[in-house]
């Protein structure tokens, strides 16, 4: 190939040359410059064809310089972190956890109280550890305000068993508000039977009892003259006399007791309602027409219409079944419900009831109370109402 490529050169200068002046030609005279530049140009044209002949990649085209694009330089790949995988906590034998919305069965966080009140507590927990509760476990005073109890006061956590997973309600009976009104807060917790105080989830170690005593008030109530008094089965009524029982007609009479509760504020919380009974006259041996029973009936203005010829199948408030029963007062949960239930009205009102109507002996066998109008909290029926508000 280089022999042949020399050889076309000294070909194409020996034809230039002959073009030279003096060669005889009749032709238009060329200057020599401008015959050694068609030379040479025409050597480098050949040159250029050649080599494109000569490569092995001729058949691809060449890209201009001025639109050619370098390829990108490659960026290493960025080195893998290794993750650490967290080492598993094992669960614990002892473990307890609960749910916010449901641990307080009663007496949630901030309960009002009164002085001295009488209640009881419940918590819903669950365990959620590895290990079985059963009577051996124990829920323990830990610290902070009594409340009733002593320090190391425990009793049995369940008196089953609570397998894990499993929920218990764990309950305090005949827990006492403090006398003095303020903020008291009770802790508690669990422990095994080994002696170790276990723990909770999530973050408390503790239960809490928390109650907010209040001062409260008491109402002595007296029945309503004009409003109360008693209704024969005939439809006979009475408004100055309060009698319950069987008359010398042998017609049933039933006693209407009506309180004006006008005075209690609406938004009050009723703690605690007692019904005085004592310091009754007896005519005969009305508890031989069976148990007095306590309903509540809102009869208005007492007439004849307001007679109840039947029994009612429940829903009495309180009843005696004795004399002596009469002269007990007690805290009447069923009478402090209702009255609850009526404040902002003006009245709250009873119908007292014999289940025999009569005995048929031609006799007063009745129970009374009087003189009417009654003046004086010593002639009963009373009502004892204490409540507190906000």
């Amino acid at each position: 190939m280089k022999k042949s490529l020399v050889a076309f050169v000294l070909l194409a200068l020996l034809v230039t040359a002959c073009n030279l002046p003096g060669n005889g030609s009749t032709a238009t005279q060329e200057s020599p410059d401008a015959i050694f530049t068609q030379a040479a140009q025409t050597v480098a044209a050949e040159l250029t064809r050649v080599a494109l002949l000569a490569s092995p990649t001729s058949s691809v085209p060449i890209v201009p310089t001025s639109t050619f694009t370098p390829f990108p330089t490659n960026t290493p790949l960025p080195t893998n972190t290794a993750v650490n995988t967290p080492t598993k906590t094992p669960i614990p034998c002892n473990l307890a956890t609960w749910d916010p919305a449901t641990i307080d069965q009663s007496v949630p966080d901030n309960t009002k109280m009164a002085p001295n009140q009488v209640f009881s507590k419940t918590w819903r927990i669950r365990n959620v550890g590895t290990c079985s509760w059963n009577s051996s476990y124990l829920l323990i005073f830990d610290h902070g305000d009594g409340l009733g109890v002593t320090t190391g006061y425990t009793q049995q956590l369940t008196t089953g068993v609570v397998d894990p997973g499993q929920e218990v309600d764990l309950i305090v009976n005949n827990l006492k508000a403090p006398a003095v009104p303020g903020m008291y807060t009770s802790y508690w917790r669990l422990r095994d039977p080994g002696g170790v105080v276990f723990g909770i989830t999530p973050s408390e170690s503790t239960f809490v009892v928390k109650i907010v005593v209040v001062a409260t008030t008491t109402r002595t109530l007296l029945p309503v003259f004009g409003e109360s008094g008693s209704v024969r089965l005939d439809g006979i009524t009475s408004t100055s006399e309060l009698s319950v029982g069987d008359s010398s007609l042998d017609k049933s009479i039933e006693m209407f007791l009506s309180y004006n509760i006008s005075g209690i504020p609406s938004n009050a919380t009723i703690t605690e309602v007692k019904l005085d009974m004592r310091n009754s006259t007896m005519a005969g041996n009305p508890f031989a027409l069976g148990v007095l029973n306590l309903y509540p009936q809102d009869f208005g203005t007492l007439d004849g219409s307001d007679y109840v010829p039947t029994m009612p199948n429940g829903g009495n408030l309180a009843d005696w079944g004795a004399a002596a029963v009469l002269n007990t007062v007690e805290v009447s949960p069923e009478i402090k419900n209702a009255l609850q239930s009526k404040l902002g009205a003006s009245r709250f009102q009873f119908r007292l009831q014999f289940p025999i109507q009569t005995n048929s002996n031609g006799a007063d066998d009745k129970l009374m109370y009087g003189p009417v109008p009654i003046t004086d909290p010593i002639n009963n029926p009373v009502l004892i109402v204490t409540y507190m508000t906000p």
